[in-house]
């Protein structure tokens, strides 16, 4: 499932080795993929480009610095709640999986310094080897490492002219970041506009290296999907086939973490778009006769995929699943069918919610002319949510925006689930998106149409 080796690879030192070459990557254990760090230090010369031919008045020996991630701790405990997982933008640009590290790098040069923490004796204690800047400098492809004590002075011996700041708003969820800060910050000239779109810019039009990965991790998804449909039976619980992939994943694809909480309803449950969080943890028993909807993506190296499956838990449909199960699928092709580079999301949306709207006059839900139907958007009563988004760095990635929904005719007014930074631009080469439509039957979106004469009219007398 990996790549193959030319050469044979020591696993005893842990996840990250350097080849006979000397060049550094990134492999969990055999038959995994190796991850070349070349994939990082590729990320940040593109960035560091971008940004000097951006940026208005740009001064030479600029730098972009980046924060990593920190640990989390379970409220008032001393325990970390969570694996620890890298920021995104940090882990594209460096590819790191220890917490607390900053990291900079010359946008005329290309030039990438990591700067890691003083840790305290005791770790080798209880945590593992401290590593040195040597270590990190070897292992991870930079030019230099230092402690994060001493980011004032290395900038302050490199002649920084412009520090160019992390500061913006994730256009899919809508969470600002706001620029990082550090002792000393104030002793430099600050740019905090001109790097946060050209960040995401940069994460949204992946290289060869990046769909490397991405295609690893969907074809380990894939097989723990299947995994999962061959074991699924009647009388088990939701979470112990969420079990069975979370298990393949780690176990033969090196996945110690998923891409999101695994969503794995069954029978009534599956009308919920995001079951399976904390309020209600996939803990339905599956019954005889249950239609599984599961969505279920993993990570590796930290990126991610997502991938839905739709199957009967004792192997046959009955006729209203299979008419649904078809219905969607003829979807998911119409708009597979027609994507490609240089249409628009907004094209590809109006594809999607036409086809959909077709399958359900042809078997007879609705009545009337697909033009009338999708002009009072009556298919947001079966597919509540847009049609896909960007993937990568996380399963929701950068580059795209939130779609929402809109729950009266007063509030909707002219938008349909409008995505503006996906809407109008042109789908280009090496961007990954997922394509997911779905039809629903929640009762609180069926009972809608009926407060509307016009959208009654359009209901089949089957509803």
């Amino acid at each position: 499932m990996g790549a193959e080796q030319s050469h044979p690879v020591n696993f005893e030192v842990g996840a990250y080795k350097v080849d006979a070459n000397n060049d550094p990557f990134f492999q969990m254990g055999p038959d995994t993929l190796r991850v070349p760090m070349e994939l990082h230090k590729e990320a940040r010369e593109n960035l560091g480009k971008a940004v000097r031919e951006a940026a208005e008045d740009y001064t030479v020996n600029s730098y972009l610095y980046f924060q990593g991630g920190r640990n989390n701790q379970r409220f008032d405990t001393d325990i970390n709640y969570v694996i620890f997982r890298q920021e995104s933008y940090f882990n594209w640009l460096f590819g790191t999986k220890e917490p607390g590290l900053s990291g900079v790098i010359n946008c005329d040069t290309g030039e990438s310094i990591l700067f890691i923490p003083r840790l305290p004796e005791s770790y080798a204690v209880w945590s593992g080897p401290i590593r040195t800047p040597d270590w990190f400098e070897r292992h991870y492809g930079v030019d230099e490492c230092f402690y994060t004590d001493e980011v004032v002075t290395v900038l302050k011996e490199k002649r920084c002219s412009t520090l160019f700041l992390m500061e913006g708003m994730n256009r899919f969820s809508y969470v600002s970041t706001s620029a990082p800060i550090f002792e000393g910050i104030e002793n430099f000239t600050l740019d905090k506009t001109t790097l946060y779109p050209l960040a995401v810019a940069g994460r949204v039009r992946k290289t060869d290296k990046e769909l490397d990965v991405i295609r690893y991790i969907t074809k380990v998804s894939s097989e723990g999907h299947r995994r999962v449909m061959l074991a699924a039976k009647a009388g088990m619980m939701e979470y112990q086939a969420s079990s069975i992939f979370t298990y393949y994943c780690y176990m033969y694809g090196g996945c110690r973490e998923r891409g999101y909480i695994p969503i794995c309803p069954s029978g009534d449950r599956c009308k919920l778009l995001h079951y399976g969080g904390q309020s209600a943890p996939n803990d339905k028993q599956i019954l005889d006769g249950d239609l599984c909807l599961f969505d279920m993506g993993g990570e590796y190296h930290c990126y991610v995929t997502d991938i839905t499956t739709t199957f009967p838990v004792n192997g046959k449909f009955t006729e209203v699943q299979k008419t649904t199960y078809e219905m969607v699928l003829d979807t998911v092709h119409a708009v597979v069918n027609r994507i490609r580079p240089g249409f628009t999301w907004r094209e590809a949306r109006i594809v999607c919610y036409r086809a959909l709207l077709r399958n359900l006059v042809e078997q007879g839900l609705l009545v009337g002319s697909v033009d009338d139907m999708y002009d009072a958007k009556l298919h947001r009563i079966f597919m509540p949510h847009g049609i896909g988004h960007f993937i990568g760095g996380d399963v929701h990635d950068v580059g795209g925006n939130a779609s929402y929904w809109c729950w009266s005719d007063s509030e909707a007014k002219d938008i349909d689930w409008y995505d503006p930074d996906l809407e109008w631009c042109p789908l280009e080469k090496n961007m990954v998106l997922t394509i997911e439509p779905g039809c629903y039957y929640n009762n609180v979106l069926l009972d809608q149409p009926w407060r509307t004469p016009f959208k009654g009219s359009l209901w089949s007398s089957r509803r």
